[in-house]
Parts: C-alpha cells; sequence; structure tokens
C-alpha cells in the first residue's frame, strides 16, 4: 500500500525525497564521509559541475571526458545508491578487461560496506551477498548488482536485463561487446539507464560514433579545467609533461577531445582521407564485400558461401594478403584491386574482406583456391608463422598449381628490402638491405596511406583494428637505436593489409634482381 505524505514526519519527507534522487547525490551528500574534502566537516560534496551531469536521466548517456573529472566516482555512487532506490532491480557494471573492473567494483563493494544503510541492506551470514570473479552483490530487498567483462565476442555480457547499465572505458571496449548490450538494457521501463563513460584514444570506433551529434546519445564533454582544482600551475605542469597543448595525449586527457591516437602506426585524418565515409555510396554499398563465415554456417562445401559480385571482373590485377588463425583468432583475407590514378603510382582500392572463424585448414585451402579462380592474383601473400605453417604446406601440396603466386613470410623474418649502390663486379649479396618482414610491412602500408594510395570503405571493425595499433621503442646495451615493439592485441586486418602491401612491393624488388640478373651491367640503386 502506498504511504500518503501525511504520514510521514518531517524527517521521513525529507528522507523520501533524498532516496528519489535518481543520481544518488543527494544520499551521497548526506551519508559519505570523505577524508580529503576540502570542508571542515570531512563529508562529501560533489563538484558544482558536476550535478547537472550526473543528475541526466537520458536513457542513453556518454561521457567524452578529460581524467580525473569523477566519471568513475559517478559510477560508485550510482551502484551504491541503486538498492536503496530500486528494490528487486539488476545494475550491470562492465568494463574491457577485468584489469579495469577489479579496481571499481572493489571500490563499490568497500563504499557499500563502509555506509551503515547499505551494509545493513546485506544479507546475515558469511561474505554478505558477496561474490567475486564475477563480482556480484545481492541485497535482502532483491536488488543485486553485476559486474562483467565482454570477453572477446560479447559473450561476458549475453543474457542480463539490466534496468541500469554503467560501462566504465568505453573507449576500449570491443565492439563485439557493444553490440550485444544494445539487447541488454530494459529500454521501455521507467528509470531504465545506459551511461558509457571514457576518454577518446583518437580511434574512430564506436565510443567516437556514440559521441557524435544525431547519435541519439545525451553526450557531456567536461575538460580538466572545469575541476575547482585547477589552477595555472597545473596548466603549466600538464603543457610542460605532455609537450605542448597540441600533443594528443594534452588533447585526449586534459581537453577530453577525439584529436589523433597516441602513438598511432597512422595519423588519424590521413587514414581517414583514405577513407570513403559516405555510407551510401556505390563503393560501400554495392562494390565492398564484406563476408563473414563461421564454421557453425558450413553444411557441404565452404565456397557456397562465397557469393563474390560480379563488379570484382573490372579489376584485371588483384592482390592479396591473409593473416591466419583457426580458433580463437579468425583468419582476415583482404582483397585489393589496382586502379590507375591520374598522375603517379597507381592506387589499390580494398574491394572484399573474408572474414573466417573456427574454419579449419582444408576449408581455408577451397576459399583460396576459389578466390584465385575469381581474381587471378598477382600476388597472395599469408603469413606462414604458427597457423600459417600448416595451411602453407597444405597448399604446397594440394594446390601446386596457383603456388607460384603464393608467398608466405615470417613475421620476424628478415627479408631482402633492397641494395646499396655497389660496382659492377661487386657481389650485389654483400649489399643487400634487410629488414623484419613485419615492421617493414607496417611501414609500407603506413607510406601508403601517407600517399593516398589507398582507397578504404566505411568499415568501422577495420577502421578500428587499424587506428587501434601503437608503437614503441625498446633500447638496449646490444641495440642503441632500440627496437620497435608493437601492441599485443587482434590486429587480423591490419596484418592482412600489411602482409598485402609487402607481398606487393617485394614482388617489385623480384622483378628489379630479375633484370639485374638480365643486364648485369646495369647497377641497381634501390633504398
Amino acid at each position: 500500500m502506498a504511504v500518503r505524505s501525511v504520514d510521514l514526519t518531517e524527517e521521513e519527507s525529507y528522507f523520501l525525497a533524498m532516496i528519489q534522487d535518481p543520481s544518488g547525490i543527494d544520499l551521497a551528500e548526506f551519508m559519505w564521509e570523505d577524508p580529503i574534502a576540502h570542508n571542515t566537516e570531512k563529508i562529501f560534496r560533489a563538484w558544482d559541475f558536476q550535478i547537472p551531469w550526473w543528475r541526466d536521466t537520458s536513457t542513453f548517456m556518454l561521457d567524452q571526458c578529460a581524467r580525473t573529472v569523477g566519471k568513475t566516482q559517478s559510477i560508485i555512487l550510482r551502484a551504491w545508491a541503486f538498492p536503496i532506490q530500486y528494490p528487486g532491480a539488476e545494475m550491470v557494471v562492465t568494463a574491457p578487461e577485468l584489469v579495469h573492473l577489479d579496481p571499481l567494483t572493489s571500490r563499490i563493494e568497500d563504499r557499500i560496506k563502509d555506509t551503515r544503510i547499505t551494509r545493513e541492506l546485506l544479507p546475515k551470514g558469511v561474505g554478505r551477498g558477496f561474490k567475486h570473479r564475477p563480482f556480484q552483490v545481492g541485497f535482502r530487498n532483491g536488488s543485486k548488482i553485476l559486474g562483467r567483462i565482454p570477453q572477446r565476442d560479447g559473450k561476458g555480457v549475453k543474457g542480463l536485463h539490466p534496468l541500469r547499465l554503467e560501462l566504465d572505458e568505453a573507449q576500449d571496449f570491443p565492439m563485439q561487446g557493444w553490440i550485444e548490450l544494445v539487447e541488454t538494457l530494459r529500454h521501455g521501463e521507467q528509470d531504465a539507464q545506459w551511461r558509457a563513460h571514457g576518454v577518446s584514444r583518437g580511434v574512430r570506433d564506436e565510443f567516437y560514433r556514440h559521441s557524435q551529434e544525431g547519435s541519439g546519445w545525451s553526450v557531456h564533454r567536461l575538460t580538466g579545467m572545469h575541476r575547482p582544482t585547477w589552477s595555472d600551475q597545473e596548466r603549466i605542469d600538464k603543457i610542460e609533461a605532455y609537450g605542448s597543448r597540441d600533443s594528443p595525449d594534452y588533447k585526449r586527457n586534459i581537453l577530453g577531445v577525439h584529436g589523433d591516437a597516441t602513438n598511432p602506426l597512422f595519423v588519424l585524418h590521413r587514414l581517414m582521407a583514405c577513407v570513403d565515409e559516405n555510407q551510401e555510396s556505390d563503393y560501400n554499398a554495392d562494390v565492398y564485400y564484406n563476408l563473414r563465415i563461421q564454421a557453425e554456417a558450413i553444411t557441404n562445401n565452404i565456397t557456397d558461401l562465397i557469393n563474390i559480385p560480379g563488379s570484382h571482373s573490372q579489376w584485371k590485377t588483384t592482390w592479396a594478403g591473409m593473416d591466419v588463425g583457426m580458433t580463437n583468432h579468425p583468419t582476415e583475407i583482404l582483397v585489393f584491386g589496382e586502379e590507375k590514378a591520374k598522375k603517379g603510382e597507381p592506387v589499390l582500392r580494398l574491394i572484399a574482406r573474408y572474414h573466417l572463424e573456427r574454419i579449419r585448414s582444408a576449408d581455408q585451402r577451397k576459399v583460396i583456391e576459389f578466390l584465385f579462380d575469381f581474381y587471378k592474383f598477382q600476388q597472395f601473400t599469408l603469413d606462414r608463422t604458427g597457423l600459417g605453417l600448416p595451411l602453407f604446406q597444405e597448399l604446397q601440396d594440394g594446390a601446386p598449381d596457383i603456388m607460384k603466386k603464393v608467398v608466405g613470410y615470417n613475421a620476424d623474418e628478415k627479408v631482402v628490402v633492397g641494395w646499396d649502390e655497389y660496382e659492377d663486379w661487386e657481389d650485389p649479396k654483400d649489399y643487400e638491405i634487410r629488414r623484419m618482414a613485419k615492421e617493414h610491412g607496417y611501414d609500407l602500408l603506413r607510406s601508403y596511406v601517407d600517399q593516398k594510395r589507398l582507397i578504404l570503405p566505411w568499415d568501422r571493425e577495420l577502421l578500428g583494428e587499424w587506428q587501434g595499433q601503437t608503437w614503441t621503442r625498446a633500447t638496449s646495451e646490444t641495440n642503441a637505436y632500440g627496437k620497435k615493439s608493437f601492441a599485443a592485441g587482434k590486429f587480423h586486418t591490419l596484418d592482412a593489409g600489411s602482409l598485402f602491401v609487402l607481398g606487393k612491393e617485394l614482388h617489385a624488388l623480384e622483378t628489379l634482381r630479375k633484370m639485374r640478373d638480365d643486364q648485369e651491367n646495369v647497377p641497381i640503386v634501390f633504398v
């Protein structure tokens, strides 16, 4: 039975009003202690700019903010107040990886235990309602708070239907996780809300897309200068630490803007200059063929699932790169068609992407033979490291007709990329220039992007991978110049692209070598 306001004391009426604040601010300011608070009572007080931000009741809300402005604090506050406000309902807190989620759920647990009202809501007995790995806490009134990570394919957030969904470190959340979260929230219910919080990496991914005008999300953009603790000295210190105001890190972490990704393989605006961003264009809608095949879809012959657009026959010169996977990692095959440019070198248009999940080597060989039969590749380059070696050997044994146009590279092998200048009477082998295959492939691909020799489709997953790779240089006692170290992760389309361009450029180098052998008196200079 509903309680009439006349039946409540003045104190009870005030308390009921605090509970009805969906942001949880009123409750927290009434009950939380804060030993580092800038007030004599050492009680929690939200900053002025946080109050309208945290009280946004939009169903879809995204924070594209600087660091240290209160995103994590708002999640803790919402989670702590949730069982008081919504008996019997569920809240899900998610983040890309356990390393992100664990510190957050640990702070939520501490706040629940440290405050008497939420501590009294916990069940009696050992554990008091808390479980870990995955995190979960149940309350005596039926409310639950669940912590989940998406895993590789988003399955970690499937089957959940919370009233409130809190997504932390949204800029690193995988695309499949975003897709699965769409169906988790109870959109039609009153007070349902999905809040995503992040600091941009500069990548044009799902986080970027949801932050744009017309996305349907309420977007909050807050800078480091919004904090009342910000000072002129901090500005000077941060500019010095980041190098300048124009540093991508300064723009992301202090100004909260997208900008370029940090330490990227590509300069973002140069990569996007190669992309056809019109999703309704003939290229995106009709020409670009993006096929995903999973093992479960194969009932007879895997090639029955491939329906190459007839328009692809217009490309007489085609090249392909393949990054090989089996179970946890998919196989990616990228097909590029060569086109004449108005001036300069030809450009390469990405016309097809074949994504194969959990496909055995024998079926992958069938796919390669099928594609060869249609495209008549100038060269097909694949990774013969690890999982790629059995497939390469199977092609050698079972498809000898196409092997003269199939090349395999080991990512760590040193390949000849040119020669220093030498005299006719000297041995060219003494003047070979060698580089690591993977590093050289990445450098070549970046060069193609910078020179706008690539035309790419609006494929968000592919673009996210291409802009997600970063590198660092580590020096050692034996190598004062340092060795490039690339980020570990799933960059399969990027690796397929680097293999394509590596094969194409070394194919040209091989042609030069043969010309040199045929004309022994013609010196070659190729750096």
